[in-house]
This record gives C-alpha cells, sequence and structure tokens, in this order.
C-alpha cells in the first residue's frame, strides 16, 4: 500500500526546487497529492504540465490539472509542444520532445520527478527484451538517475500500479484518462493489454517475480561495467573529455572497448544510447581507415543533446550537431571590428594589440568576411612562399569538419587572414603599428 510518509525517505531538502512531470493522470496525481501532503517539500514543489496538443480532451486535462494545483495550493507550469505539420507521431518522439521541453524550464539545483511505478518497470523490460536489448536495458528503469544534468527521481518506482488506484480511492484523488492508452499501435499499450495478463496464468504465475529478478541482476553486471568503463575513460581520454583515443581503445577487447564507448557516448549526451548506435561508431568510425572522413549522427541537428562522432588524429571527436555544416562561400559579411560578429558558424571577435596581428591602418579600408571556396592561399609570415589553405589546414592539424566552418578576412579582394589561425604576410602590422589579434569560437566548441 501508498503511504506518502514514504517519501521523506528521499533527500528532496537539497533541492531548490522539486518539479513532478504531471499529466493529470492516476499516477501522477497520486505523486503530487503525496508530495503537496508534506509541508516542507510543498513550498517548493512545482507541478509540470506539457501539453502536446494531439487529443482533442488536451484542453480539458489542462484546465483539470490547473485546477487541482490550485486547490492543493502547488505551483502550476504549463508548458506547450507544437508539433510540425504532417510529423509521424510515436512513443519515443514525443517521450523526447516532453523531456525537452521539461528541461527547457529546468535549472541547476532542480529536481525532476517521474511517476514511474512498478509495473511501468515490468513493461519497460519486457519491451525491450522484444525490441532487442543488452544488459543496461535489461535494468529496467531506474529509482535514480540523471537527464541534462538535472537529477530525476522516481518516487513511486517500488509500488504497484494496485497500489496507487488504492490509495487514490482511498483518498478521494480525482484523475483523467487519456484515450491513447487504449491505442493497441502503441508498444508499450500492446504489452499492457495483450501480453502481461496472458502470462499471468498457470504457465508463468511468477512472470512479475521472474522479470523483476532479471533485473536487478542485470543492474549487478551493470555496475560492474561501469566501473570497468570509468577506469577505461581514465586512460581512454588523456587530453579531452570531448575525444576518445582509438589506440587506447584498439588495447583494449572489443566487448571492453565497446563498453567504454558506450559510456562516453552516454555521458555526453542526456538522449538515450543504443547498443545499436555503440556498434556503428565502433565500427563506421573508429575502425575506418586512417585517411577517411567517416561520420555517425545521432538526434536531429540544432536539437539539444544532438550530436556527431568524427575520427581525426587517432581521436574520435564527439561534436555537437549543428543547422549549419559551413559558411556560405558565395556571402560577404561586412565587418566592423570593433563589434563582434556572429556567424552561422560561430563568433569572430578581436582585441587590438601593438606591433603583431592585422594590420590596423589596412583593416580601415573596409573588411569583409567569406567562406571557403577551395584553391585560396596564403602565406603566413615567416613562410618562404604562400601555401594553399588545404595543405595549411593539414599541416597544423585542422580537424577537417572545422575547415570550411572558418571564416576567411578580406580587405578588398585579397585574402589578408585566415579567422585566427594566420595573418597572411603583406597584412601584418608593423612594428610600433596598431594591430588586431582575431578571436574565432567555433559553435562545435561551445
Amino acid at each position: 500500500m501508498f503511504d506518502p510518509d514514504h517519501l521523506k525517505d528521499i533527500n528532496f531538502e537539497k533541492y531548490s526546487r522539486i518539479a513532478i512531470a504531471f499529466s493529470g493522470g492516476l499516477d501522477s496525481s497520486v505523486l503530487l497529492q503525496g508530495l503537496a501532503s508534506i509541508p516542507e517539500y510543498k513550498k517548493k514543489l512545482f507541478a509540470i504540465h506539457v501539453n502536446h496538443g494531439i487529443s482533442p480532451n488536451s484542453d480539458s486535462w489542462l484546465k483539470h490539472c490547473e485546477q487541482m494545483c490550485a486547490s492543493i495550493g502547488v505551483n502550476f507550469v504549463p508548458l506547450k509542444i507544437y508539433l510540425e505539420d504532417n510529423l509521424k507521431v510515436s512513443e519515443n518522439l514525443l517521450r523526447e520532445f516532453r523531456y525537452e521541453t521539461i528541461l527547457s524550464w529546468l535549472k541547476k539545483g532542480d529536481v525532476l520527478c517521474t511517476a514511474h511505478h512498478q509495473d511501468d518497470h515490468i513493461e519497460t523490460v519486457l519491451f525491450r527484451i522484444l525490441r532487442g536489448t543488452g544488459i543496461k536495458g535489461l535494468s529496467g528503469i531506474e529509482k535514480f538517475s540523471q537527464i541534462g544534468g538535472i537529477d530525476l527521481i522516481r518516487p513511486l518506482i517500488n509500488y504497484s500500479k494496485k497500489d496507487l488506484l488504492e490509495h487514490a480511492n482511498k483518498s478521494g484523488i480525482d484523475w483523467v484518462e487519456d484515450e491513447s492508452n487504449e491505442d493497441l499501435s502503441f508498444s508499450r499499450n500492446f504489452i499492457r493489454k495483450n501480453i502481461l495478463p496472458n502470462l499471468n496464468n498457470e504457465h508463468w504465475p511468477s512472470y512479475f517475480n521472474s522479470l523483476s529478478y532479471l533485473s536487478r541482476k542485470a543492474k549487478e553486471a551493470n555496475e560492474i561495467l561501469d566501473e570497468i568503463a570509468d577506469l577505461d575513460l581514465k586512460s581512454c581520454t588523456p587530453e579531452s573529455f570531448d575525444k576518445l583515443s582509438i589506440l587506447k581503445i584498439k588495447e583494449l577487447s572489443r566487448a571492453r572497448g565497446l563498453n567504454v564507448l558506450f559510456k562516453w557516448l552516454s555521458l555526453n549526451t542526456h538522449l538515450g544510447i543504443s547498443n545499436k548506435l555503440t556498434d556503428q561508431v565502433y565500427k563506421s568510425v573508429l575502425l575506418a581507415s586512417d585517411s577517411s572522413n567517416p561520420k555517425v549522427s545521432f538526434g536531429r541537428k540544432g536539437h539539444k543533446g544532438s550530436f556527431q562522432v568524427r575520427r581525426f588524429n587517432n581521436f574520435l571527436h564527439h561534436l555537437p550537431l549543428t543547422e549549419t555544416e559551413s559558411l556560405n562561400d558565395k556571402k560577404d559579411w561586412k565587418w566592423n571590428p570593433d563589434i563582434p560578429l556572429v556567424l552561422p558558424t560561430g563568433t569572430l571577435s578581436m582585441k587590438v594589440s601593438s606591433g603583431t596581428g592585422l594590420s590596423s591602418s589596412l583593416s580601415q579600408k573596409g573588411i569583409i568576411i567569406r567562406g571557403r571556396a577551395g584553391g585560396e592561399r596564403c602565406k603566413p609570415q615567416g613562410r618562404s612562399k604562400s601555401q594553399k589553405l588545404k595543405k595549411l589546414f593539414q599541416e597544423y592539424g585542422v580537424p577537417p569538419w572545422e575547415r570550411n566552418r572558418i571564416p576567411l578576412i578580406y580587405i578588398g579582394d585579397d585574402l589578408a587572414a585566415v579567422s585566427d589561425l594566420w595573418v597572411c604576410e603583406d597584412f601584418l602590422a608593423e612594428k610600433d603599428e596598431e594591430g588586431i589579434i582575431l578571436n574565432w569560437t567555433d559553435n562545435l566548441r561551445n
């Protein structure tokens, strides 16, 4: 039987705000009223209702949730998801949008609570088995985890749906019923309605306990795998956590290499990483030839948590998946160097110097910024002759994916500088002359 006093066992005191993903359904209504019954929690409690706008009942659910929060004196936060026309809606996509929307409201020091319960946990384990999962997926739903740097707690995970229903009826809690829960085209609904009831018979009367045991053993195995992955990460990320050493991974067994790769990918995003994606990165990027420029992308461009994995100089590089891959070589940007210039691929700024950098007197003729078209040449200071940018980029170890993102600085029709990498010799500031030191910050490095 559910007892709200058991919620006091969770250390919520350390959080600034306690947010609940509140749909208005049975589970989240029990959780909301349970936490609201504890005075020290209630004062910092926020019920976040995400309106997908899919159901014709969406507005009435919103009103119900708002009224319930008002009746018990809890802060109500309505958020709206705007879905694109003709978008193919799936369970995973809606879940992703929902968490993305909630995370946009949360901030450091908050905690997010969801109302997942024991039945959800068992359904998830079975769903993942049927879909195909690894040891990680068999752990099911964890009580404590993180998402987007925010602590995520599921206080009801040890209670059954029956426990919550009995408590709701006993306490007079009203809730809404989402008609989509009856839609058998959703995989989880099919499992809940058509598979689990048929398991609970004379053949497998203990299926619930069996799946729970499997989940516990998988969790223990995952703890061991995590400990090994943490040890391997220390040796495989000697320079930066954004880079993973290919040579170090190749010293490991394939299984251990996949394990550390999975951990590295998971730590770099709040989005769920699959074994299929890990295998793809291992085969297509890590095992690719040194001369190739492979890429594996995950998520949607411009969305938080989306990323790409690329290879360069015996390292795997974890990079955000940006909307713009390169600067338009057919577009000019006029630049007043006193003001930072925000470009599609990053920001160009400067500081004044003396005797170094780009000649300030020459730059007064007007600075134009362009993207790379190919074939450009520059003669950096100390070089005997000019060289193509392609050769210079290779020599200085500029990754291939950054080369067409880099701004080229022109004075008139002449190339004067290449971002903050080189000033072409004819445009260098003279001794004791005021110069401009350029600074380029690529969006990929944010």
